[in-house]
């Protein structure tokens, strides 16, 4: 898997699995630094893209060292600051979106949603949980099923445990004392922003709702964590995800071009914000 390290006192992510440098945490006081070092880096290993998120008063250094605006969120940072996701890339290949004109089709067909769009969960008894490091086997086995390839390790129940130690919250849905589906709330407490990511649920259970109980449910938790932005990264080929955020009254703000390594292929990504 690519791996996660320190550089220039900044958080990137990079390896072959996403082809990619993915800049999760920006050190603003070496900004001008960090920006030559990340393309000697994409250059020297055959990257195909380098992607940011950063806070839209570093823009102007990344703007002119050719990166382009993917997606934008208002008050990212503590409620205040806008976030740019941005992006460089180094091949014509990797910049040209698959989906190219189905994502607006996307926005359109899903239309206004509603948060009153549960469907009933048949006659099954369900509960919503927090998981804890003793789930994450049963977790690991989950996301084994549902993901062929991750941009991220969750195959791994190590990686999980680890992750619930850096203000990642995990939540499942358990019918009849079973895992039925599993989400994360991946909190940042002093950007007071959290990403809500990692859905899954098992084949026998989907059509029933179950990531959009996970969402509202995980939305409730993050606001008492003083969460002020919650926002998600999701495929964009997959109208069903999609159709949960839109439906829960997120906001779509922009597709990251070629830009996650899932199920085996480099995908397009859309990001739906929400304000708490």
């Amino acid at each position: 898997m690519d791996r996660i390290e320190n550089l220039k006192g900044s958080v990137i992510q990079h390896g072959p699995h996403n082809s990619r440098i993915y800049l999760m945490r920006l050190n603003t006081d070496n900004t001008h630094d960090l920006i030559p070092t990340l393309d000697e880096m994409a250059v020297k290993n055959g990257y195909g893209k380098i992607f940011a998120k950063i806070p839209s008063t570093a823009w102007h250094a990344f703007e002119s060292a050719d990166y382009i605006k993917e997606a934008v969120i208002p008050g990212f940072f503590t409620g205040k600051t806008d976030g740019f996701f941005i992006a460089k890339y180094f091949s014509e290949e990797r910049q040209k979106p698959k989906n190219d004109g189905k994502v607006s089709r996307f926005v359109k067909k899903i239309g206004n949603g509603s948060v009153n769009n549960t469907r009933k969960t048949r006659t099954a008894e369900y509960n919503i949980e927090s998981c804890s490091p003793e789930d994450a086997g049963e977790m690991s086995d989950i996301y084994r099923q549902i993901f062929k390839s991750y941009p991220f390790p969750i195959h791994e129940p190590a990686f999980l445990k680890q992750m619930m130690g850096q203000g990642v919250y995990y939540y499942c849905v358990r019918m009849a004392g079973r895992f039925a589906a599993i989400a994360a709330a991946e909190t940042d407490s002093a950007e007071k922003n959290a990403e809500m990511t990692d859905f899954a649920t098992l084949p026998r259970w989907r059509g029933m709702g179950l990531a959009g109980m996970l969402l509202r449910h995980m939305d409730q938790e993050t606001r008492k964590l003083g969460i002020k932005t919650t926002y998600t990264i999701a495929r964009a080929d997959s109208f069903g995800m999609n159709s949960v955020f839109q439906k829960n009254r997120y906001r779509f703000a922009g597709v990251l071009k070629n830009n996650s390594q899932i199920s085996g292929r480099i995908q397009d990504m859309t990001v739906w914000y929400k304000k708490l």
